[in-house]
């Protein structure tokens, strides 16, 4: 485990967020939401939690009531947050998502630019992250395809973090790590589409995460492997191979929701209980920003998994595949 900060000025900060702690959800109160039938079933539960007081109108108002509760915990961690590169790092995300709205309204209205955020201005590279912007804008301008638009700035988006936080052996881990579930996910994804007349090394190349343990150039030597010798390569360690065998299970997984032609949420899930294990170990600190870092991903966890469930429910999914959208740790 890499060594977590003994900065004690987080103290109190630290305080509030074991004070908070028990109200994160359960197990048992996840599957309440699971088996609730309905949007009006899982609203009432909704009521009974700490998200009570952000909720009105019943299920018409789960949508708003789960995105209240995403402000107040960016809020809570703005508050108490006293580093200044920690609210520029979490500030990141929403302003990137802000980013892809106004890149594809660009597309969508034949414009050659797309106003940036000022949270990514304001960083050192901001001329930089402009300039690729533009240059996406204008590269896929004729083929108008939003999910290459995603990939651009979905990788823009983790250099700009990965800089940001570089001075934190906890943080850059954890978005290391998700840059290997990440890759690995888009992997699976193009292995889905061989044989297809398509340029999928270029795709793995223009997707690729930086900051993992995995290098382009092995994911690029996995890619036209069959399953086995792939696994071979990415889910044993060195020397025996290139990657690691807690990628197993994620990886299996992938395999199994190509051959059975079922829903990637399984594989989806273990990539973010990877995560969510990984933010863990910071349960027993007494020091240091990361057990605040690690209760407002943790939050934001949570908020997600709900968000999945009631859109679940109304679309009449069957409750095992709504639980494989739960991503939960102990």
């Amino acid at each position: 485990m890499d060594r977590l900060s003994e900065d004690s000025k987080y103290g109190f900060a630290i305080g509030r967020v074991r004070a908070l702690e028990p109200t994160l959800m359960d197990r048992p109160r996840y599957e309440r939401f699971v088996r609730a039938r309905g949007g009006d079933e899982f609203a009432a539960a909704l009521a009974e939690t700490a998200y009570g007081r952000f909720l009105e109108g019943g299920a018409a108002g789960v949508p708003e009531a789960l995105g209240g509760a995403a402000r107040d915990n960016s809020d809570f961690f703005s508050a108490y947050a006293l580093d200044g590169w920690l609210t520029r790092l979490f500030s990141l995300p929403t302003a990137f998502r802000r980013l892809k709205a106004a890149a594809k309204e660009a597309l969508s209205q034949g414009k050659g630019d797309a106003e940036l955020p000022q949270e990514i201005r304001d960083l050192p590279e901001g001329r930089q992250v402009a300039k690729v912007v533009a240059d996406t804008i204008q590269t896929f301008s004729q083929e108008r395809d939003p999910a290459a638009v995603d990939a651009a700035l979905d990788r823009l988006q983790q250099q700009a973090e990965l800089r940001v936080a570089s001075a934190s052996q906890f943080v850059t881990g954890y978005f290391g790590l998700h840059a290997d579930i990440e890759n690995l996910r888009t992997v699976v994804r193009l292995k889905a589409r061989e044989g297809a007349d398509k340029d999928l090394a270029g795709e793995m190349e223009a997707a690729f995460l930086e900051g993992g343990t995995l290098t382009l150039a092995t994911l690029l030597a996995a890619l036209p492997q069959p399953w086995e010798a792939m696994l071979e390569l990415l889910a044993k360690a060195p020397p025996l191979g290139a990657g690691s065998e807690k990628f197993r299970a994620y990886l299996e997984q992938g395999r199994a929701a190509l051959t059975s032609r079922r829903s990637f949420a399984r594989m989806e899930r273990i990539g973010r209980e990877a995560e969510l294990r990984y933010l863990r170990q910071t349960r027993y600190a007494t020091f240091g920003y990361e057990p605040l870092v690690t209760f407002f991903l943790l939050r934001e966890n949570e908020v997600r998994n709900l968000r999945l469930i009631y859109a679940a429910k109304l679309a009449g999914r069957a409750i095992e595949e709504t639980q494989d959208l739960v991503a939960y740790v102990e």
